[in-house]
């Protein structure tokens, strides 16, 4: 029987894959963007550079961080299909350790992983995630790393699992934690220091696809058709003027597409701030995560203007699942002094 080599924590995201990993005592933390489209790539003209072409079944497919016709993945089929075994493999590849026989933990939403009637473990679902990632896949000249083992685990929680047991909350203190992230808008109710799960909501019509899709659109009006990753990195990188002149080819849309992207971002706030004041109306915290924290967390503060610094947006939130869940599963093996956070 082979033996798992290492074990890896792995959020992962439709439009990021963030894994952590525990290297000679200190964790460690990567995040590896999802930009990938079918055919293969031809080899590259500098010899430092590294292509990356894989085959699953019979169907090719490459990364490819600029092109417009990266598959989409923001939908929640995402967790279930061939974009999913592409993202993690390809992201472990890029934590650099040696491929072998791996041990994973992953994430699903949690409207996949729990049943909406009775808040109970969606076990059909949490199956296809693992036979999903069980299925082979092949890298043209090179080696992937061997899935031996995989536990599934639910999105957003377990990311405050570290803050909240340093926050000096009581047995009756309700924490609401919202996950904004690429598809999904996921939120839960913590009582004390997770003595209890006494809520969980979800909704895969709220996401910062939201606003990757309106930007997609824009950028493609001003003559600069870019991949979901491209758009991505202009939503957090909209106010580096030098970035946004080297994406965006029409001059004269710059400052509207630059609109654009700011009208969508108050719209994404201001629907994630109606779905947490509806599902947990007078929370005692509010905590932020994932990828979209940063861009939601004025409209949260707006929402519930009495929490003051209560509303507290988790250090480094697009990470901090994957995070968590690598501290949490691996607690003797590192102590508080030696996390580093790569």
């Amino acid at each position: 029987m082979t033996l798992a080599k290492m074990k890896f924590a792995i959020d992962d995201g439709s439009t990021n894959v963030k894994i952590s990993w525990i290297d000679k005592g200190v964790i460690q933390s990567i995040t590896s963007p999802n930009s990938f489209r079918k055919d293969w790539k031809s080899a590259a003209l500098l010899n430092n550079s590294k292509i990356f072409n894989y085959q699953i079944g019979a169907t090719k497919y490459t990364f490819d961080a600029t092109s417009d016709k990266a598959l989409p993945t923001t939908h929640v089929a995402y967790q279930y299909d061939d974009l999913n075994l592409l993202s993690v493999h390809h992201a472990l590849l890029q934590t650099g350790m040696k491929p072998g026989p791996i041990s994973i933990l992953v994430t699903l939403p949690i409207i996949e992983y729990y049943n909406a009637e009775d808040c109970q473990k969606n076990e059909t679902n949490i199956e296809r995630k693992k036979q999903n990632l069980m299925r082979d896949i092949s890298l043209n000249k090179g080696e992937l790393f061997e899935i031996i083992d995989i536990e599934v685990l639910p999105e957003s929680l377990p990311a405050v699992l570290t803050t909240l047991m340093d926050s000096g909350v009581n047995e009756f203190t309700k924490s609401l934690v919202i996950d904004c992230g690429g598809t999904t808008l996921d939120m839960g109710v913590i009582v004390g220091e997770f003595e209890d799960v006494s809520a969980v909501y979800g909704n895969p019509e709220i996401g910062v696809s939201m606003v990757t899709d309106a930007v997609r659109k824009a950028l493609a009006a001003a003559d600069s058709d870019a991949s979901y990753l491209v758009a991505n990195e202009l939503i957090k990188r909209r106010k580096d003027r030098d970035f946004v002149d080297d994406v965006i080819n029409d001059v004269s849309k710059v400052d509207w597409v630059l609109g654009k992207i700011e009208d969508k971002i108050t719209e994404l706030g201001a629907a994630v701030a109606y779905e947490a004041k509806t599902f947990t109306k007078n929370p005692n915290r509010v905590y932020l995560v994932g990828g979209g924290a940063l861009l939601i967390e004025q409209a949260i503060r707006d929402v519930y203007p009495s929490l003051g610094d209560k509303v507290i947006l988790v250090p480094s939130p697009q990470e901090a699942l994957s995070r968590e869940i690598c501290c949490y599963h691996a607690a003797d093996e590192i102590t508080e002094t030696d996390v580093a956070v790569a």
